[in-house]
């Protein structure tokens, strides 16, 4: 069977994919902007709405969104068929990330309208992450400041408190990337040292760099990474 890559961004966003699609689909986003931008869009819209709701959702929501996506019949995507590796698991795949995003993004409407600051928002997520029960923290020293990473499997995130690092000046930021099998992959700049960033937690496998490079957003690293983390050494 032949699949479009371009509908599994939303499963990789929320890190919904086995490790082989995730690196397959890395690959992808290698050459697709597109694909970049909305994978961005995603993991900073779940990172926000997880801000908004402090409550952990019950242990049997995930089996109950899965088993009524199989349930639902699918419309097929209206977009270019690229090759890929034939297996039944894509399609229950894109109808279970479909529904995911679907009950995420509907869940949390209401909840982002009454955020008006996107700093507090992100601090906020932030804070979630390293008082999650399951949360394990690390200090990471770079030559530019000290970072706090924490990690919380159950929230499937890492949060970076990043109020550490010394502030740049000349119109440059701080960038966040995933790596994996050698292609970078960009999570967005830091907008905030007080505040931090948030990303999905990625697979195994994949390592989180941080670099300084040109005000605005990298398309690939300019500079050598100030620090490079595996997010499971945490």
């Amino acid at each position: 069977m032949s699949t479009d890559l371009h509908t599994l961004s939303g499963a990789y966003a929320v890190n919904a994919l086995s490790a082989d699609e995730a690196r397959l689909f890395d690959t992808h986003l290698e050459g697709c902007q597109a694909c970049r931008d909305e994978v961005r869009e995603l993991q900073d819209a779940a990172a926000r709405m997880g801000a908004s709701e402090s409550v952990a959702p019950p242990a049997a929501l995930r089996a109950r969104i899965l088993a009524a996506a199989d349930r639902e019949a699918q419309l097929p995507p209206r977009v270019t068929s690229i090759s890929a590796a034939p297996s039944r698991r894509w399609t229950s795949r894109l109808v279970a990330a479909a529904a995911a995003v679907v009950l995420v993004l509907t869940g949390g409407f209401v909840a982002l309208q009454s955020q008006g600051d996107d700093s507090n928002v992100v601090a906020a997520t932030v804070s979630q992450v390293f008082k999650a029960s399951d949360a394990r923290t690390r200090t990471v020293p770079t030559d530019r400041g000290r970072l706090v990473v924490a990690i919380s499997p159950t929230l499937g995130q890492v949060a970076v408190r990043t109020n550490g690092l010394q502030p740049l000046t000349g119109r440059r930021v701080y960038q966040m990337w995933t790596i994996h099998s050698g292609t970078s992959t960009s999570q967005g700049v830091v907008e905030n040292l007080a505040a931090g960033k948030v990303m999905a937690l990625p697979s195994e496998g994949t390592t989180v760099a941080i670099t300084i490079e040109p005000d605005g957003e990298s398309v690939h690293p300019t500079t050598p990474p100030i620090v490079t983390l595996d997010p499971q050494s945490v």
